[in-house]
């Protein structure tokens, strides 16, 4: 029987258009592994707290989403940097087998690139944007500097979000081959 493997969406609240991205990960897999998905797909550095949220509850880190698929959840919601509070619904789009001849987790589709750290929330975001779009507006240069260089909002970075993605499945794939067959 091959391992079930979930496929996500998730999405960064508030943004337009929409910033996204399809994973699928191992259904094992436990919210805690699934913020260092997020952190790969979306390109940030994890650098700040997060959480899972389900309506008003927090859910453990340890929870894995096997276990909220048992209950029926098909939505929840993660938060990352307390500050700048992004807010992303994740939703189970459906349960598949997994490939044998896929690493997971695995980027499936998304689309544009997601804010800088510590931009200032979904409000920085576009302010930085409107920013760096006019080569006249007073913040232009300081943005640029402040972000290292020039910032394509259409630009997923696909290496980069593949590189990371391939490295915890490579540290999974370490981590399974260690443990004792039964």
């Amino acid at each position: 029987m091959s391992e079930a493997v979930l496929r996500l969406k998730i999405v960064l609240v508030d943004t337009e258009p929409p910033i996204w991205r399809r994973v699928e990960v191992p259904a094992a897999t436990t919210l805690r592994q699934l913020h260092a998905v997020i952190q790969a797909a979306t390109g940030w550095d994890d650098n700040h707290l997060y959480q899972f949220h389900r309506g008003r509850d927090t859910l453990p880190a340890r929870l894995p989403l096997d276990e909220l698929t048992a209950r029926g959840v098909k939505r929840f919601t993660y938060v990352y940097d307390m500050g700048d509070s992004w807010e992303h619904r994740i939703q189970i789009e459906k349960q598949l087998g997994a490939d044998p001849g896929v690493s997971y987790p695995r980027f499936v589709d998304g689309a544009m690139r997601c804010p800088p750290e510590d931009v200032g929330g979904i409000p920085g975001f576009y302010g930085f944007l409107e920013a760096i779009a006019d080569p006249h507006h007073p913040d232009h240069d300081d943005q640029l500097y402040w972000h290292g260089g020039p910032f394509d909002p259409d630009n997923l970075d696909l290496d980069r979000i593949n590189k990371e993605l391939n490295r915890i499945a490579t540290r999974r794939q370490r981590v399974a081959e260690k443990r004792p067959r039964t």
